[in-house]
């Protein structure tokens, strides 16, 4: 089975007796932090499990899946945060762990959250013997699975739905960065076993990052609503992954000293998470002299009054 990659969180639900009771974070496969509360309000996690089509439902079921953001929702979170003066997320799949983290679940029920199911913790429970046959069981109690799934007879049909994954991923509306390939059979599953980490029976096979060189050629400063301060980077527009980037956010002074960002310096960006862009590092071997350092400003763009650290 070749699955999409997606750039979420990956959760664990506890279903006992058809109803969740419990909903955490995978954690390091051992210990995850509890955040039931907060998977209730994905409208894609069922509260409870679809009996109208007679199948077996055990006591105790514990399903595996990804909570994610879809590009729309994280672009338009991202923006909120910019306007209230708050650090950005870098990529969806810290939006949607911050998003599930929250103490207050009624920010989570804001946040544009959704779900796909790929597996349980227990496959002896079920009337299936193929993962196959359990993304049909999954689907039929009530869970999303991503359409995108797909049986593969041979590795060269594997192959060919990674190529044809890479070439439709600027199209969908949430971020993959690969694609997991899985045994089919349980029984060839459980005769593989796992290792401490990861199982023998799954590999994931990751995208090359998007990434392009443009030039630095100016710093602006935005005032979000709190009076935070946030540099952003006006750079050469250049095709990134098929989208025109000429702007990044740069975080803060500390990520500009951090990278030793100059002005005219020729840069490497790419789109963080195949979303956002960023600057991952100026070229420094391209330098000519003529760079010059980026400084912070000492009054308030706006209203230049004097800026309090």
């Amino acid at each position: 089975m070749a699955e999409p990659k997606l750039d979420g969180l990956a959760v664990e639900l506890v279903y006992e007796k058809g109803l969740l009771s419990i909903g955490s974070t995978r954690g390091d496969g051992r210990t995850g932090e509890e955040i039931t509360q907060n998977l209730k309000t994905i409208r894609s996690i069922p509260l409870r499990l679809d009996a109208s089509q007679n199948i077996q439902i055990p006591e105790l079921l514990d399903v595996r899946g990804e909570a994610y953001l879809s590009l729309q929702g994280f672009t338009a979170l991202n923006e909120q945060r910019l306007e209230a003066g708050e650090s950005v997320f870098a990529n969806p799949r810290n939006a949607a762990a911050g998003s599930l983290r929250q103490l207050d679940s009624k920010i989570t029920a804001r946040r544009p959250l959704d779900f796909f199911a790929y597996g349980i913790s227990d496959t002896g429970q079920i009337p299936c013997s193929s993962q196959e046959e359990l993304l049909d069981y999954l689907d039929k109690l009530g869970f999303s699975i991503n359409p995108l799934t797909k049986f593969c007879g041979d590795i060269s049909q594997v192959v060919e739905h990674f190529s044809h994954l890479q070439d439709i991923r600027q199209t969908l509306p949430y971020d993959i960065d690969g694609m997991v390939v899985k045994v089919n059979s349980f029984e060839l599953q459980q005769r593989l076993g796992s290792k401490a980490r990861s199982p023998r029976w799954a590999i994931a096979a990751k995208f090359a990052a998007t990434q392009a060189t443009t030039i630095l050629q100016d710093v602006e400063f935005q005032v979000g609503r709190t009076g935070a301060i946030t540099p952003v980077a006006i750079l050469e527009p250049v095709n990134v992954g098929g989208v025109v980037v000429s702007r990044a956010t740069l975080h803060n002074s500390g990520e500009i000293n951090r990278k030793g960002l100059m002005l005219g310096d020729q840069v490497l960006i790419q789109r963080a998470g195949e979303v956002i862009p960023e600057i991952v590092k100026p070229v420094v071997e391209q330098r000519d002299g003529s760079q010059k350092d980026i400084l912070m400003p000492e009054n308030c763009p706006i209203c230049q009054h004097r800026l309090i650290l």
